[in-house]
Formats: structure tokens, C-alpha cells, sequence
């Protein structure tokens, strides 16, 4: 495998399973959101504070903990990204929800489980979709942010190298390789996902 190919995957895979981390945790989060208001109070604390965090701090304590040449940095900060941009979307999707559904769940007798997981999360399809659209964007180019500050491999890392070594020329064609992987994975596939997950929209 080519040097390109293989440090495109290692940045792909990294922002991949951060950004699949957020996104469970903020779906984790929307189930405590809707158990009771003491819970919804607190999810929407959490949320304020995880937005009000730097992703500067982000990195430097990831790095910290797990030491320069972990692959975990890159992967919690793109998680760390991902998780305010997806749990806003749930929480505002949660409040906005169809009164519909509610009385169809309570009708049904359907468990509060269940309710969240068969009712109102294929509901936030529409809304989730352009989150997450949104949030592995930022988790692609923040994780390479994180190789740059401490990872071995990735696009992140080769920028880093190349700007050590002063080549400039290795510098723009790695920058320019992440805007134009970022611009096929947006247009190529994440749009395409967003089209498909709004024919689960309901109408209030």
C-alpha cells in the first residue's frame, strides 16, 4: 500500500470511530434526556459545557494522557467534536417532537424504551443526518489537527513532518489532499445520506 493510501485510511479510520463514538454517546444522552426533567436539565448542562470547551484543550489533555505516539488522541478529539454537534441536534429534535407520536406510544402502551428508540429516533433521521453530516466534517479535520500535535501516521502527522523538514511543497499537496477527501466524502456520500433521511420527517 502506498505511503497516500495508507495514512488517508489511518486519518479515515480515526475520525470514523470518533465521530461513531459521539454519535452513540449523544443517542445515549437523548434516551437520559427523555426519562425526567431532573435527567433533561442535566443533559442540557452537559451539553453547554461540552460546547464551551476548546478543541485546543481537547488535544493537549488527550496528548497528555495518552502520550504522543497513541493512536487514542485523534480518536477522543474527534469524538469530543462530534458529541456537542450531535446531542444538540437530538435535544432540539426531543423538544420539537410530534405530539402525534406521544399519544400514539401511550395508546399502544409502548415503554419508555422503546418509545425513544422505535418512535422518536426514527423521527430525528432527518435532523441527525444533517448533524452528522456536520460533525464528521469537524471531526475529519480536527483529528487531523490532533496527528499533527502528537500520532504516528495520518494526514495530520505527514503535514507536521513535512513542515519540520521545511518542505512547503509536501505541505500544500497533503492539505490539499484532506480538502479534496473531505469534499468526496461530503458530496460523494454524506449528501447523498441526508437526501435518503428525510423521507422519515413527520409533520407536526
Amino acid at each position: 500500500m502506498s505511503r497516500v493510501a495508507y495514512n488517508t485510511l489511518v486519518t479515515l479510520a480515526r475520525s470514523f470511530a470518533g465521530f461513531t463514538i459521539g454519535f452513540a454517546v449523544a443517542v445515549g444522552l437523548g434516551l437520559l434526556y427523555t426519562v425526567s426533567e431532573t435527567t433533561r436539565g442535566l443533559v442540557k448542562a452537559l451539553n453547554t459545557i461540552l460546547q464551551s470547551i476548546s478543541v485546543l484543550i481537547w488535544i493537549v489533555v488527550f496528548v497528555m494522557l495518552f502520550g504522543v505516539l497513541s493512536p487514542l488522541p485523534p480518536v477522543l478529539v474527534a469524538a469530543s467534536v462530534s458529541l456537542p454537534i450531535v446531542l444538540s441536534s437530538v435535544v432540539s429534535g426531543l423538544e420539537s417532537s410530534s405530539k402525534r407520536l406521544a399519544e400514539l406510544a401511550a395508546v399502544l402502551e409502548v415503554p419508555r424504551s422503546r418509545y425513544f428508540l422505535d418512535f422518536l429516533l426514527p423521527s430525528l433521521a432527518p435532523s441527525l443526518a444533517g448533524a452528522s453530516r456536520a460533525a464528521l466534517g469537524v471531526a475529519l479535520r480536527i483529528s487531523v489537527v490532533a496527528e499533527a500535535f502528537g500520532a504516528s501516521g495520518g494526514i495530520g502527522f505527514m503535514i507536521s513532518n513535512y513542515y519540520s523538514l521545511a518542505e512547503p511543497e509536501g505541505v500544500f499537496g497533503w492539505g490539499m489532499l484532506l480538502v479534496a477527501l473531505m469534499i468526496a466524502l461530503d458530496k460523494g456520500v454524506l449528501e447523498h445520506l441526508e437526501v435518503k433521511a428525510s423521507r422519515w420527517r413527520v409533520e407536526t
